[in-house]
C-alpha cells in the first residue's frame, strides 16, 4: 500500500491522484442568468451582422418548416360514457401553433340538429349535460378555428347512447 494514501475520511487513493477541488460553496450567480443568456442569443439571432459560421455555432440554422395546409386539417374526436357524463377526447394533432381552439357541436336528437356545445382550448372535454330519462343517441362533431373562423374539415361524427 506504499503507492496508496488514506484520506481523512477513510478512503484510499493513489498517492499520485490529482487533488479535486472542493465544491462546498456555490458560485454566486445573479438571479435571471438564464433569461440573460436567452436574450443575448436572441440579440445575436436578430443581428444583421450574424454570419453563417455564427449561425452554425449557435445551432440556429436549419431548414424552414413546411407550411401547414390549414384547409386540410381535420380533428379526431372520441366519445365515451363515464358514469353520468360523456367524455370527449381530442388533441391538437400537432397543430397547437397553427389553430386557436376546437369548436365542438352536439346533436341531442331533439330535432334541433347540431348546436354549439363548447369552444375548447384544452384537449379533452367532459359534457356534463344530464342524461335524458328516455334512451337516445347523442352525436358530436368538431372543427378547428383560427381567429374566430372555422378552418379545415369537420371531424367524423361520433355517437353515444345515453339515458333510459
Amino acid at each position: 500500500m506504499d503507492s496508496w494514501a488514506i484520506r481523512g475520511d477513510g478512503f484510499a487513493l493513489p498517492k499520485n491522484a490529482p487533488v479535486l477541488p472542493s465544491f462546498r460553496t456555490a458560485v454566486p450567480v445573479a438571479p435571471g442568468a438564464l433569461g440573460r443568456i436567452f436574450a443575448f442569443v436572441q440579440t445575436i439571432k436578430d443581428s444583421a451582422g450574424r454570419t453563417d459560421a455564427i449561425k452554425s455555432d449557435l445551432g440556429t440554422t436549419g431548414s424552414a418548416l413546411p407550411a401547414v395546409n390549414l384547409a386540410g386539417l381535420q380533428p379526431v374526436i372520441t366519445a365515451k360514457i363515464n358514469g353520468v357524463h360523456v367524455d370527449l377526447g381530442w388533441t391538437w394533432g400537432g397543430h397547437s401553433n397553427e389553430v386557436d381552439l376546437l369548436q365542438i357541436q352536439k346533436d341531442s336528437s331533439d330535432g334541433k340538429g347540431f348546436t354549439d356545445l363548447v369552444h375548447d382550448t384544452t384537449p379533452n372535454y367532459t359534457d356534463t349535460t344530464p342524461f335524458p330519462a328516455t334512451a337516445t343517441v347523442w352525436k358530436y362533431r368538431a372543427i378547428f378555428q383560427v381567429n374566430g373562423a372555422p378552418i379545415g374539415q369537420w371531424s367524423t361524427t361520433v355517437s353515444v347512447a345515453v339515458g333510459g
